[in-house]
């Protein structure tokens, strides 16, 4: 019996345990399983995704709310710990690395999947990550009725996180996750005056919501399959901009597609649609970020194919 499916009464048994064992206990054992069930879900297990990601777009910053620095740090910290089997990549210096954090800096319009899927194919990478955290800010609701009515305090924490995919140029993850808690008058002023570290409910919340983003982010990446590009084509031989990093060897036989017709979103984007497969290579040699390979069935081979595992 293989791994993947022995695993599958492993995760009925944490679970058993958990409700034996405590809330902390139950809430480590759930994250557990959770990973657990992302791995046995994932297609093309052995291989390593790349995601670029984006610099979070951090309004708590902007803001000069005092968690501003916490937030940033957290959030580079957290995707990698609950998504190890990504491979992170967006902080080099690069042409092109800089050309893709500023295209998201003006965040994504109707004429930028293209260019999006350019640079992604260029980098070698799955998928570009883009994150955004707003101000926390104090909203008040009526409560009571007639004579009896006040005005209640809540801290509203928002954030949103979005992925796109590298060959389409569409955008297959948009999540935003919210928290309101109830604030007395005293915290309610801490927060306007930017002193949010001084409430534990909402850094909690916080840090929770930063788990839950990176939670998202690795279920939506590790649901696609593996997917590489052609970087260059020399006579017979195929370079691909994919390496022994993301657990290609020699030998292994991919599949080549075309890159598929144009189409028009609702709101005036174009994306590409996936291609038809037009041959198959044999990996021949592999370095750390690429490797060379050579057709064993049908031609026509171009720079910027997607490459895919049998």
């Amino acid at each position: 019996m293989s791994l993947r499916f022995r695993k599958i009464p492993l995760l009925v048994l944490l679970l058993a345990a958990a409700l034996l064992c405590g809330c902390g206990t139950y809430s480590n054992l759930k994250k557990s399983t959770e990973k657990m069930v992302r791995d046995f879900k994932a297609p093309d297990s052995d291989l390593k995704k790349t995601v670029f990601r984006t610099g979070l777009n951090n309004q708590v910053a902007a803001a000069q709310q005092d968690m501003g620095a916490v937030i940033d740090s957290r959030y580079l910290e957290t995707l990698p710990q609950s998504c190890p089997d990504l491979f992170l990549t967006g902080s080099e210096t690069s042409e092109a690395s800089q050309a893709l954090n500023l295209l998201f800096q003006k965040s994504v319009g109707p004429a930028e999947s293209l260019v999006l899927i350019k640079i992604g194919k260029q980098l070698g990478i799955s998928a570009v990550e883009s994150s955004r955290f707003s101000a926390i800010a104090v909203r008040q609701q009526d409560s009571g009725i007639l004579w009896l009515r006040k005005k209640l305090s809540f801290a509203w924490v928002s954030a949103t996180t979005e992925v796109y995919d590298t060959e389409t140029g569409a955008k297959y993850q948009d999540e935003t996750f919210t928290r309101e808690l109830k604030l007395t008058d005293e915290e309610a002023e801490s927060i306007r005056k930017g002193n949010i570290s001084s409430i534990p409910a909402v850094e909690k919340a916080v840090f929770e919501i930063i788990q839950e983003m990176a939670d998202a982010v690795c279920d939506a990446v590790k649901r696609t399959p593996w997917k590489g590009y052609v970087a260059k084509v020399s006579g017979e031989t195929l370079t691909l901009s994919s390496g022994s990093r993301s657990g290609l060897s020699a030998g292994r036989v991919l599949k080549v597609y075309e890159p598929g017709p144009r189409i028009q979103g609702s709101e005036g984007q174009t994306f590409l649609l996936p291609g038809k497969k037009i041959g198959e290579i044999k990996i021949t040699t592999v370095s750390s970020d690429s490797a060379e390979a050579v057709a064993t069935s049908g031609g026509g081979f171009q720079v910027d194919n997607v490459v895919k595992t049998k």
